[in-house]
């Protein structure tokens, strides 16, 4: 016959368990350690060409925007507006709030809500008219890397307060 016998240490069972609800209650720190990483994570698919958080390429945009867009602000660009003038790199950061992260865009949000939700989601209704159809090309979300760079971080975490 094979026997194991377990020994607890309350006193440090119970210290290791307050922490893990602390983490739980106020989960702020973990949140700021991994904002920085998912940013990052969101900037280098649309720096990959406009990858969705799925792995989906963009659609490229019409000739109408490329033409418009080739004299913004005076100066010449390439084929990727938001990208080529760093409007869209620039403002990608992230906020905690009530415990949940959140990433995404401020200037957009602060002047009109509806410029950042016709990137993610697309429209039917743009331009003069509501005539222009622009289609989605979402780039805030959780890709597969990002989900496992959480799932790890969470892992991390957990073991650090178990001393495991």
């Amino acid at each position: 016959m094979f026997t194991i016998t377990l020994t607890l240490n309350r006193a440090e069972m119970g210290e290791k368990l307050r922490a893990l609800g602390e983490l739980m209650r106020d989960p702020s720190p973990f949140l700021r350690a991994i904002g920085p990483p998912l940013v990052e994570s969101t900037k280098k698919r649309i720096e990959a060409g406009g990858l969705g958080p799925n792995g989906e390429v963009w659609e490229p945009n019409s000739e109408e925007t490329m033409r418009r867009a080739a004299l913004i602000g005076g100066k010449r660009f390439g084929n990727k507006p938001l990208i080529d003038t760093g409007i869209l790199m620039e403002t990608i950061t992230y906020q905690i709030s009530g415990g949940t992260l959140y990433i995404g865009t401020g200037r957009f949000a602060d002047k009109d809500p509806r410029i950042t939700s016709t990137l993610q989601f697309g429209t039917t209704r743009a331009g003069r008219g509501n005539r222009v159809k622009i289609p989605p090309r979402p780039y805030l979300g959780i890709s597969d890397d990002d989900e496992a760079l959480i799932n790890r971080a969470i892992e991390n975490e957990v073991r650090s307060i178990l001393g495991a």
